[in-house]
């Protein structure tokens, strides 16, 4: 093998082991949670958070690369909404059902964990991620096929949360869901013309949101799985149903509010 050969194939392993995401937010957050490879960010790039991203990866001893414009774009170019900052992280590590069902039950509070039922659009389940972890839920469980991957799309609209909540990668989320039952979990499905409105749940037990896919919602043995179908009532009946991320939040929200006594 050539030097010239050996060097490509370095990179080519290099790149194997590494993923670009992009956004000043996501970067920061990528710091703050994480040890990205190193960070790239375009001349003349300014603001507060690129000082606290240059203060920070000193910190770390995170490299950073300062590339004109043209060398930023033939790297990170391609990546959207990347704000002239980008930073080479480790692919994302999914864990086990058995890892989140242990972190969920060492939790201080009632289980919360969210079963997403082959979710296609990577910014859905971005944004759903960073609603999952604002409210605080102990994870995320999403099928390995035919669906969202955590990838740096994801990563850049969930502007950090993917850094922080765990996600588990299932072959089966039917079997997943009979292991999680096993365990003490109760599933409620969200899904229209269920068996109650949302907001006259239980919401104090240990629990397992199955949010449905796009246009699809619950697949049929997934939906028999769960223990409670709920619904969000539509009175403006154009709208025909709401946004996949929307009604997430609609159901994590009403669940954390309730088991916070927020709600009188």
């Amino acid at each position: 093998m050539s030097r010239q050969e050996h060097q490509a194939s370095k990179r080519e392993q290099r790149i194997n082991k590494e993923e670009l995401i992009g956004g000043r937010q996501a970067v920061f957050e990528a710091l703050r949670f994480g040890n990205p490879h190193r960070i790239i960010i375009a001349e003349a790039q300014k603001g507060s958070i690129i000082e606290d991203i240059t203060a920070l990866a000193g910190e770390k001893a995170v490299r950073i690369e300062l590339l004109s414009k043209a060398e930023f774009n033939s790297i990170a170019g391609t990546i959207p909404g990347n704000q002239g900052v980008a930073a080479a992280v480790a692919p994302f590590r999914y864990l086990a059902l058995a890892e989140i069902i242990s972190l969920a039950k060492s939790s201080a509070k009632k289980p919360f964990l969210l079963m997403l039922d082959h979710i296609e659009d990577p910014h859905n389940l971005g944004a759903v991620m960073r609603t999952a972890d604002a409210a605080g839920l102990d994870g995320l469980i999403i099928p390995n096929q035919r669906a969202a991957a955590v990838n740096a799309t994801v990563r850049k609209v969930a502007a950090g949360a993917a850094e922080r909540i765990p996600v588990a990668m299932v072959s089966n989320l039917n079997q997943a869901a009979g292991t999680l039952k096993k365990e003490g979990f109760w599933l409620y499905g969200a899904e229209a013309g269920g068996d109650r409105e949302y907001y006259h749940a239980d919401y104090s037990l240990p629990l397992v949101l199955v949010i449905g896919s796009e246009g699809k919602g619950i697949s049929r043995l997934l939906r028999q799985n769960c223990d409670l179908l709920l619904s969000i009532p539509m009175p403006g009946a154009a709208a025909g149903s709401l946004n996949v991320s929307a009604a997430a939040a609609v159901f994590i929200y009403t669940a954390l509010s309730l088991r916070e006594g927020w709600l009188s």
